[in-house]
């Protein structure tokens, strides 16, 4: 009881979202695993990610790849979904986003005519509402879209494939050389425009992610707070404190 002449403190309002850190790869052993089962994603899906790529990045060894998110192991059936960036050629170089189905086929949607290593941050979110209706394929790129229609339904959930941030979880290869930030996967295809946010990221929390790692902010080395509902936190392997960096997109 609020005694008489007294008046009631106003309640704090929440703190303003805030991005001040992002993690730096090198593109050598550096990755964060995030535990060692497979999220369940069986049907919709979304990734998303913010990502720097130097201009000296030229994608690491045959076959050029670099891992930005995945639930892969790179062979047989253990292969769940990726969103990657490629250097084939000074002409040809993509984001890709490919998601494996349980039929053992696999579908895949690229950027064209971008440059993924040029120094600068961007936005990649590949999403895939699970059937082979026309255009179910899609990734964005700073809010461009590009898309196609998935060969077949569905995505392969092998349940001993964990998510991994940078690298392959279960041999850290394909990693990743650069910077990565707010990385978030739902269980469903989310609106781009609102993630993206006109090139500043926003505060997911609205959206319900089912992992969400924020990259250092609120993080305390070696581990990536789940910002999402899957309470699945990350742990930075081959890493160091100093690799949560003050830049961010």
């Amino acid at each position: 009881m609020i005694p008489a002449g007294a008046t009631k403190s106003p309640t704090p309002a929440p703190p303003s979202f805030s991005n001040t850190k992002s993690l730096a790869f090198d593109g050598v052993d550096e990755y964060v695993s995030i535990g060692t089962t497979s999220l369940g994603i069986t049907s919709a899906i979304t990734v998303s990610a913010w990502v720097k790529i130097p201009t000296t990045n030229t994608g690491g060894a045959s076959p050029n790849i670099q891992l930005i998110a995945c639930e892969d192991a790179t062979g047989g059936t253990s292969r769940n979904w990726l969103l990657f960036w490629r250097h084939l050629s000074v002409s040809d170089k993509n984001f890709y986003f490919t998601v494996f189905h349980t039929d053992g086929s696999f579908s895949g949607v690229q950027t064209t005519g971008v440059v993924p290593n040029d120094g600068n941050w961007h936005h990649i979110m590949g999403t895939f509402d699970g059937t082979t209706d026309a255009n179910g394929l899609k990734l964005y790129f700073d809010g461009t879209l590009f898309q196609t229609t998935a060969g077949s339904t569905g995505i392969r959930s092998t349940s001993t494939v964990a998510p991994s941030i940078g690298a392959n979880e279960q041999n850290s290869a394909w990693r990743f050389e650069g910077n990565i930030d707010e990385v978030a996967v739902w269980d469903s295809v989310q609106n781009n425009s609102l993630i993206y946010n006109s090139g500043k990221p926003n505060n997911l929390s609205s959206l319900s992610p089912t992992v969400w790692y924020r990259n250092g902010d609120g993080d305390t080395y070696p581990t990536l707070t789940d910002n999402g509902s899957a309470s699945r936190s990350g742990t930075m392997i081959n890493m160091e404190s100093g690799d949560f960096v003050n830049d961010v997109p």
